[in-house]
């Protein structure tokens, strides 16, 4: 992987558990692959409830 976030379809399949963590704290990362380049972003799941909220309104109360 170079410092732009490209990797080689080799290099992420050898760590892809560090590829997905790139791609959730720096930003979108790009797989170069001979079929076309692929690009790996991390998309928030806005269906489930804030944990802070959750926990919030979970409180017991007194």
């Amino acid at each position: 992987m170079d410092s732009k976030g490209i990797w080689s379809a080799e290099e992420a399949q050898e760590d892809f558990d560090r590829m997905l963590e790139q791609a959730r704290s720096v930003g979108p990362q790009e797989i170069d692959d001979p079929t076309g380049i692929y690009v790996l972003k991390v998309k928030l799941d806005r269906t489930k409830p804030d944990a802070a909220q959750f926990l919030a309104k979970s409180a017991p109360k007194g």
